[in-house]
């Protein structure tokens, strides 16, 4: 406000001073019945210095108003923090502010440590968020955010979810490892064995079993990573049992270990299975063999079942 003062000052003067030099006559101004006969000069600066004094009322009146509104946006932050201290401890007092009323409805949304979103105006990302949380998907690019993101995240995998066909659009579209490992997990099985393979995706339970009678399934288990555990492994074995020719069975199967050490039990091929348990320290099938040995007849199902150790 000085600097301004002064820089209106030096202006009027030399206003004043220019219209003197240029016009020294001078101009009478009649006001009821009294007259004023001054220099244009003085007129000049009567009439600018009117305008500097109440531009200066006007910037007091805007002043005196940010004043008190950051006063009261000071007072705002208090309670809105007091208010935030309420909500996190249960207690339902909120009281109220003169400025900032929209964030502090905004508080209402918080319970203990977690937000419960409530239907409000202005405040429709909440309910966005509570239906990604529900397994819905939203329009989530309005809120411009990048595949890095938790909530674009959620809401891809909500729509893999709700609509498997989008997988395969996943697994081009996005760089996220998160996402494309989902999305293969998905795509993988309805897609092609060799398509399949080409990703370098670990190979699960579920993609094999979908795919048992697909003609090149035998790849799947001879080229795939296969990621199964012990049960899932003489699961698979059962699925395949009496499928095709033992032998061919066997070969098929020789990849996982404990489906195969089923298998030759399951076709009474004990040597055979001795050898691969003892290679491979499969201690599980010792006993079940020591009882065949002894001529007992046992069922390697019910030896399976009894045990519970899957």
């Amino acid at each position: 406000m000085k600097k301004y003062t002064i820089f209106s000052i030096i202006f009027i003067a030399l206003i004043s001073l220019g219209v003197y030099i240029q016009n020294d006559t001078f101009t009478t101004l009649n006001i009821g019945k009294t007259s004023w006969s001054l220099p244009n000069a003085l007129w000049v600066a009567l009439f600018l210095t009117l305008f500097f004094l109440t531009s200066l009322i006007f910037f007091g009146i805007i002043h005196f108003r940010s004043f008190v509104y950051q006063k009261n946006v000071k007072k705002d932050l208090k309670i809105i923090i007091e208010n935030i201290k309420n909500r996190v401890l249960y207690k339902n007092s909120i009281k109220p502010t003169k400025t900032l009323n929209e964030i502090n409805e905004c508080i209402k949304n918080i319970k203990g440590l977690e937000i419960k979103p409530q239907k409000r105006e202005n405040y429709e990302f909440f309910e966005d968020i509570e239906k990604l949380k529900n397994g819905e998907i939203v329009e989530i690019s309005k809120y411009k955010l990048n595949e890095n993101n938790p909530w674009f995240k959620l809401n891809i995998k909500n729509r893999l979810k709700n609509e498997p066909e989008y997988a395969k659009e996943v697994l081009k579209k996005f760089q996220d490892k998160e996402l494309k490992k989902e999305a293969f997990y998905i795509w993988a099985k309805t897609a092609g064995i060799k398509e399949i393979l080409r990703e370098g995706y670990p190979i699960t339970y579920d993609i094999i079993k979908s795919h048992l009678h697909d003609e090149y399934f035998h790849l799947l288990l001879s080229q795939g990573e296969l990621k199964l555990s012990i049960k899932e492994e003489i699961e698979l074995a059962k699925e395949i049992y009496g499928s095709i020719d033992p032998d061919s069975e066997l070969e098929m199967l020789k990849p996982l270990k404990w489906a195969e050490a089923y298998l030759t039990i399951k076709y009474e091929h004990l040597e055979l299975a001795k050898e691969i348990i003892d290679t491979n320290n499969l201690k599980f099938f010792d006993y079940f063999l020591k009882l065949k040995e002894e001529g007992q007849k046992v069922d390697i199902d019910e030896y399976i079942q009894s045990a519970q150790i899957f």
